[in-house]
């Protein structure tokens, strides 16, 4: 964003604060207290002892005074509200699926789909899977395969989300009866939250065609990959036409609201088939909830409905997207290997990288928990022997949206480097508890 003299400044917060919830910063003492009775799992500590949380950007965002409004509208009918037809309404719109069907959050919408799809010993294959949805698939006896482009190595390569294209084909024509569907991640959430391309989007679509496979998009950041395609690949198409034909490209889409919904809860489906469509309907009354609603009152329904058509604001994803990097570089700048480019929610760094001294694993959980007690500060921890995918173990911080200032995200960089000139003093950790699925969120450590 330049000025009129030329001058690049930083985009300042394309809003306004309203609302203010007063945060603390517990005692360095306190803090040391804290994460050792969380196991020094950061998904353990409980959130009232958090200064600034960049655990998720799921269902943490800010609402706008437009969705706070709206929420007074709610219909709190049985069946058949009005909050659904509204959702419907603004759902073709942005995407152009016909039939749409709202659940509780992504798992649930996840649990319904995998149970229509998956099949015992068959394979889902996907760019990159979260855990949960990874979860989903074995727990149905079938298996997960990701497929990272193979240019992830290159650094100057953007849409590092993408799908290895020769690596699908060759899986489709060793196995096409094995294969139940691709899944394609919006962004790639496992592979540093960035983006996929529009054209390996388009290849993905023609190579289904030609082996009958349904594609499946987890578009549970549609928005933020959209912006990317419209910066990087198509900068003369709106963000609106790039959105409408990513959902083009597939037969299926899910997507939590907690994300690009903007939204403190819920999670939709879309199809396209009206038998798909009577089918998924049972499921979720049996799941869910009654198909108008899936487990959510009316007043949440209005609320992810503005909340879909406030993330494809271009100002604001313009926004969005810078505060991410402003994080991302200011780490980069101090030497911390972070995962580069930088994605559309949040900043990955490699904590196997920084910590290489660990010889028993779990870097990034020692180190998330430094960061806490040297800042207050929450971040996440994903990949790793933990995780099942096959990657590092990265710290991944997420920004929730319209909810930190710059300011807040200095801070963070503050901690985090005091945390990096100290880094042959954080002692390793070894498996206190360890459930036997989603162990990321889960599990709990000792200091050795």
């Amino acid at each position: 964003m330049s000025c009129s003299n030329g001058d690049k400044i930083l985009r300042p917060e394309p809003f306004r604060i309203k609302v203010v919830e007063r945060v603390s910063l517990l005692p360095f003492e306190e803090r040391k207290r804290v994460i050792k009775k969380a196991g020094f799992n950061p998904f353990l500590i409980p959130s009232r002892d958090v200064f600034i949380d960049l655990l998720s950007d799921s269902g943490t965002c800010a609402l706008s005074n437009e969705q706070l409004s709206i929420l007074m509208l709610g219909d709190e009918s049985f069946s058949s509200q009005r909050g659904y037809f509204y959702l419907i309404e603004k759902v073709k719109e942005i995407t152009g699926f016909d039939y749409v069907i709202p659940c509780h959050q992504g798992r649930g919408a996840e649990n319904i789909l995998m149970d229509m799809l998956v099949k015992k010993e068959g394979l889902v294959v996907s760019n990159g899977l979260f855990e949960t949805t990874r979860a989903h698939i074995e727990m149905r006896g079938a298996e997960g395969i990701d497929l990272p482009t193979p240019r992830i190595k290159e650094e100057d390569y953007l849409f590092k989300g993408d799908i290895s294209l020769r690596k699908l084909r060759n899986i489709l024509k060793s196995a096409p009866k094995k294969v139940n569907f691709i899944l394609i991640t919006l962004t790639n959430n496992s592979q540093g939250g960035r983006p996929v391309s529009l054209h390996n989007l388009r290849k993905v679509r023609e190579i289904a065609d030609e082996f009958r496979k349904p594609v499946v998009l987890d578009a549970s950041r549609f928005a933020e990959n959209a912006y990317f395609i419209y910066k990087h690949e198509l900068p003369g198409k709106s963000i609106r036409a790039i959105v409408r034909e990513m959902f083009s490209l597939s037969d299926i889409f899910y997507l939590s609201a907690k994300k690009n919904g903007l939204s403190h809860s819920g999670a939709i489906i879309g199809v396209k088939s009206r038998r798909l469509y009577e089918n998924l309907s049972s499921l979720t009354l049996f799941f869910e909830g009654f198909p108008s609603h899936g487990g959510l009152p009316d007043r949440d329904l209005l609320l992810i409905a503005k909340g879909l058509e406030e993330i494809i604001d271009e100002e604001y994803l313009a926004f969005r997207i810078e505060q991410v990097k402003f994080l991302g570089e200011k780490l980069r700048e101090a030497g911390i290997p972070v995962l580069y480019p930088f994605g559309g929610h949040a900043v990955y760094i490699d904590a196997e990288k920084l910590l290489s001294h660990f010889k028993n694993g779990f870097p990034g959980y020692a180190f998330a928990s430094e960061v806490y007690v040297e800042g207050g500060v929450r971040v996440g921890v994903f990949g790793g022997k933990l995780s099942g995918g096959g990657t590092p173990e990265y710290v991944r911080l997420a920004i929730p949206h319209r909810v930190y200032t710059n300011s807040h995200l200095l801070w963070v960089v503050d901690a985090v480097k005091r945390v990096v000139e100290r880094k042959k003093e954080i002692r390793e950790l070894a498996l206190s508890y360890s459930p036997p699925r989603l162990r990321t969120f889960l599990a709990r450590f000792r200091q050795v």
